[in-house]
């Protein structure tokens, strides 16, 4: 269908077709089929068998005979009693190993936070921390309407306690995100905000966010796939990148086809950790999801926590459930990971992602699925963790013994400001020691090099001939360059390679030497900073007044300085996120470049694989994305702009207008959605534009083929237990189970097993 009949002289090439509706799986449970659901007394009781609930679309098997199942043969871990036994285990030693000094997020239905087994309360000094509502976009997420309880359930697996009842983790905060409404309807862009909000507020309380919980996913197809990885793949790698850890449901709609490997989305992911659910013998469960490299744990009659409308109010917020599903599993691998995270800091290792997942990987046992051949890996988190109390005691005359953590640095050495009486010395080069030492150079009044109670004054009188010299030496060294009122010009290579850093003014220069943290601050003047990446993986984060570089082995912070360069040229997968001022900003993109600029400042990012660029801070913003020489695909939507070519790809969000060029060469394609019911459709033989009612525009020139989606709609997402499935369902149960299959199966055959093997079933 053509959006006008007087367009019909066009070719084949530029039609512009409407979008089909998509295939999405809605969460909508009514109140009078949640309480059927769950089918189960008002016992408040988390271990009373009475509560327990069967909540599979067919009958339930007939338990084994226990008389006749060995310990060897009950091959699923209990998560929940392992973390009890190692509570117990550390009461004794520095910490308990119980989560403490972490914050979770859940963005799920909300949390019903005055819960008896989650803290009774809300905000600072309870155990439910903050949390923002992205349904009603309120600062209240909690968890009601008819159809919640699933975020509740989640919450409690993940850090609950009571007097009869406690997670994993049940000394972490917890943040709740609610990303369904009351109907229990929820989208993706919901899930989009509150990952930016992670991101955003991840050091905003007492305990930073570690770790994310989305026990929700997607049906995709080939048509809609696209829009979601658009929407969030930058903000799950963003998360990545922070350190905190994302753990994501594998799906529940398993069953129907022995080749069936695909995962929900953003399970499938390969930013995110996916989780799948197996039985008490360790074989994955009849409804889970499977793909090579899933972590696993039980998911079936998980125990927990639930709002109190569930039975109906008796204002007693003290219920409990039963419920079937990954969504159960993975809050419990969630939690384990905080465990363990929180077991490497005691034992004074760094808990870096790749750090805690490798920790948990080598504590499990792989198995292999027998319908699929796919293989996955049961937790055991007794074997994940180290406790600090069963380790042998080093003898205090020996305080740097083996198992004794390593104490931080003395002020002299972490903080060259503050120290007691200082040496000054007239010195030309300085030359440092092996240690790990932390440095000020202050350019305010001369050249100030000020380092463990020392003070060296350089002379600059022939500097711009010879540049004065800083090697700092091996070890993990610091630097913070305090900059004066002069332009000045930075040059900064990680220290592994062989180009020196330098800073240059119209009067000296300084070369670097063996630093792997610099700090610049722009003391005000004409500064300009250029950046250089290593061979490795690294990530830019750059906005008006702050930019950081860093990969392994080396940070650079520049703040307040209004033109920054950053090349990522050496090697490795790069990543760039680039955000606007409160002004008027415009982004260029071209291959391997990209710029945002306003009319006081400036970044440029070469070389890099993905950008992802921000338009949120305010103003009126534009872009304009340019393609390469090859076959190059671009998606123009209300919230995103996104364009793919061979070997790179830019995200653009919050942008009001938008000009897309096809003019490098190659077979292009151009998808501009809209939902703006009042809005404007033009085209002519060569260009496609949408002019909405604000006089926003999203225009392309110059593509083989414009495509146009009219009344765009958001992509439904869905809580991953079978409770919310079977409901939801209905009595086409089946039938629907088979379309939700071979939906999300088409992404996977989409892609191309290749892709599937390399990029989204495996870590």
């Amino acid at each position: 269908m053509k959006i006008s009949d007087h367009h019909q002289d066009i070719g084949e090439q530029d039609v512009i077709e409407l979008c089909e509706e998509r295939l999405a799986l809605s969460a909508s449970l009514p109140s009078d089929l949640l309480l059927e659901a769950l089918s189960i007394g008002l016992s408040d009781d988390p271990l009373d068998p009475t509560a327990a609930v069967n909540s599979d679309l067919s009958s339930p098997p007939e338990p084994a005979d226990a008389s006749q199942v060995t310990d060897a043969e009950l091959a699923t871990p209990n998560l929940i009693e392992q973390a009890a036994e190692i509570r117990s285990q550390s009461s004794t030693g520095n910490s308990v190993l119980n989560g403490s000094g972490q914050t979770v997020a859940v963005i799920d239905s909300g949390v019903a936070w005055d819960h008896v087994a989650l803290g009774s309360g809300f905000g600072p000094g309870y155990r439910v921390v903050g949390g923002w509502d992205f349904a009603e976009n309120d600062d209240n997420p909690y968890d009601d309407g008819p159809a919640g309880f699933h975020g509740t359930h989640v919450a409690g697996l993940l850090a609950g306690e009571s007097d009869s009842f406690s997670g994993v983790a049940p000394g972490a905060d917890i943040v709740a995100l609610r990303v369904f409404d009351d109907d229990g309807m929820g989208q993706l862009s919901w899930i989009e905000d509150s990952l930016q909000w992670v991101h955003d507020n991840q050091h905003a309380f007492e305990s930073p966010i570690t770790t994310v919980n989305l026990s929700v996913g997607a049906a995709l197809n080939a048509d809609n796939l696209a829009d979601a990885m658009s929407m969030l793949e930058d903000e799950l790698q963003l998360l990545r990148d922070d350190g905190i850890l994302v753990f994501a449901a594998a799906g529940n709609f398993f069953g129907n086809s022995v080749t069936d490997t695909s995962l929900m989305y953003p399970a499938a992911s390969d930013a995110v950790v996916a989780v799948g659910s197996v039985n008490d013998l360790g074989d994955l469960s009849s409804f889970s999801q499977r793909a090579d490299g899933l972590l696993a744990t039980s998911g079936e009659s998980v125990h927990s926590s639930v709002p109190d409308h569930v039975y109906g109010w008796d204002g007693q917020v003290n219920d409990f459930a039963s419920l079937n599903g990954t969504s159960m599993a993975t809050p419990q691998i969630a939690a384990a990971s905080m465990l363990v995270r929180q077991s490497m800091i005691d034992e004074g290792v760094e808990p870096t992602p790749d750090a805690i997942l490798a920790r948990l990987r080598e504590s499990t046992v792989t198995r292999i699925d027998a319908e699929t051949g796919a293989s996955y890996s049961v937790i055991d988190l007794q074997a994940a963790v180290k406790i600090a109390a069963s380790d042998p005691v080093t003898d205090a005359s020996e305080p740097n013994g083996p198992n004794d953590p390593i104490e931080p640095n003395g002020p002299a050495e972490n903080d060259p400001d503050e120290q007691g009486e200082q040496t000054e010395f007239e010195i030309t080069h300085f030359t440092g020691t092996s240690d790990n030492e932390s440095f000020v150079l202050d350019l305010t009044d001369g050249i100030e090099l000020r380092s463990g109670g020392n003070i060296y004054r350089f002379d600059a009188t022939d500097s711009l001939t010879t540049p004065i010299v800083i090697d700092v030496g091996a070890g993990a060294d610091s630097l913070h360059i305090i900059g004066s009122d002069e332009a000045e010009r930075l040059v900064m290579y990680p220290s592994a390679g062989s180009e020196a850093s330098r800073l240059s003014t119209n009067t000296f220069a300084i070369e670097f030497r063996g630093v792997e943290s610099v700090v610049f601050d722009g003391g005000g003047g004409s500064d300009r900073a250029t950046l250089y990446d290593s061979s490795g993986d690294d990530t830019l984060r750059s906005g008006p007044d702050k930019t950081e570089l860093s990969g392994v082995g080396f940070q650079f912070e520049i703040n307040q300085v209004s033109r920054i360069y950053v090349h990522a040229t050496a090697g490795g997968d790069d990543h760039a996120f680039l955000n606007d001022s409160v002004g008027d900003d415009t982004l260029a993109v071209r291959p391997q470049f990209t710029s945002l600029r306003n009319e006081t400042s400036f970044q440029a990012a070469y070389g890099f694989e993905r950008v992802y660029a921000y338009a949120t801070a305010g103003g009126n913003d534009t872009a304009t994305l340019y393609d390469s020489d090859g076959d190059d695909t671009m998606s123009v939507s209300p919230s995103r702009s996104i364009i793919s070519g061979p070997g790179y790809q830019v995200s653009a969000r919050g942008f009001e207008s938008v000009d897309a060029y096809a003019s490098g060469g190659g077979n292009d394609t151009v998808n501009i959605y809209a939902d703006d019911a009042n809005s404007q459709w033009d085209q002519t033989s060569d260009r496609l534009q949408w002019t909405g009612s604000d006089g926003a525009t999203r225009i392309a020139r110059g593509f083989e083929r414009m495509q146009a989606f009219e009344q765009y709609e958001p992509i439904a997402i869905a809580p991953q237990s079978l409770n919310f499935a079977s409901m939801i369902l209905g009595d086409d149960a089946d039938e629907r189970l088979r379309r939700e299959r071979q939906a999300s199966q088409a992404v996977f055959e989409w892609l191309g097993s290749e892709k599937v093997s390399d990029t989204l079933l495996g870590e």
